[in-house]
């Protein structure tokens, strides 16, 4: 394994070690996913490595059936971690945190919006509070299984959705440099894993068929914001990769596909 990687691979291992039998019912999103997809999914050899991050984001569905007497909350509780408090709402966002050879990760929870009355406020599932999230739901559907170095088992979402996911909802971030971040993330699924991104490509364009009207949706975020950056624009989102990799030409390449 890469020495770059070691510590990721300890903090997705003790994460799914940490939760039990629910890891059968949480799928890893976010930043975690491109360093999944790397790690157990992909050919390692094959282009750069993705930026690290500290947080990871664990998808629940709202309908997640009582496996165990032991909570997901417990099972994070007795393996170490700690709740902290984000929010004044009731219930109240929270993560959990652990400390990981001398690295802190930090766990956030989140699950659909896609249900009438109180979409939008928070939910607490098998003891944890998720936070909802639009278009999640099909994140909760299209999900790959993978093992860690220890043969720890999760599921992550697929890579396809993971890109439709960031194109339908970076527009929305309230900190440009989110957006540079997800727009880096796209880039680096879709380029960056050799067959893997190249099938990732096309199944991206794949999503039209099912999801017509989030796809026209997709495709007016990433026109609107290419068409609108600016040259600082381009520097800052290039400047997501350290390893130069990333230019304005090749990412319009990479839209323009499915565009």
């Amino acid at each position: 394994m890469h020495f770059a990687l070691e510590k990721e691979d300890k903090m997705i291992s003790t994460f799914l070690s940490s939760i039990g039998p629910w890891n059968d019912h949480v799928i890893i999103g976010g930043g975690f996913a491109p360093i999944i997809y790397k790690l157990y999914l992909s050919d390692l050899s094959a282009g750069i490595l993705p930026v690290g991050t500290r947080d990871l984001d664990s998808l629940i569905s709202r309908k997640t059936p009582n496996i165990s007497h032991k909570k997901l909350s417990k099972h994070l509780i007795d393996s170490g971690f700690t709740t902290i408090f984000k929010s004044l709402e009731i219930p109240a966002t929270e993560a959990y945190v652990k400390n990981i050879d001398g690295f802190e990760l930090e766990v956030e929870f989140l699950t659909s919006s896609n249900f009438r009355g109180e979409m939008n406020k928070n939910i607490e599932i098998a003891g944890v509070v998720a936070q909802p999230l639009r278009y999640l739901e099909l994140s909760l559907q299209n999900f790959i299984e993978f093992a860690t170095q220890s043969n720890n088992k999760g599921l992550v979402v697929s890579p396809e959705t993971w890109i439709f996911h960031k194109g339908l909802t970076f527009i929305k971030r309230f900190s440009d440099s989110k957006i540079y971040k997800d727009l880096y993330g796209m880039w680096y699924v879709a380029t960056q894993l050799g067959e893997f991104s190249d099938k990732a490509i096309i199944e991206v364009k794949d999503l039209e068929k099912q999801h017509s009207k989030w796809f026209k949706k997709f495709q007016k975020n990433i026109f609107e914001w290419t068409d609108k950056a600016t040259p600082l624009d381009w520097t800052r989102l290039e400047s997501q990769d350290p390893y130069g990799k990333l230019h304005k030409v090749n990412f319009m390449y990479l839209m323009k596909k499915w565009l």
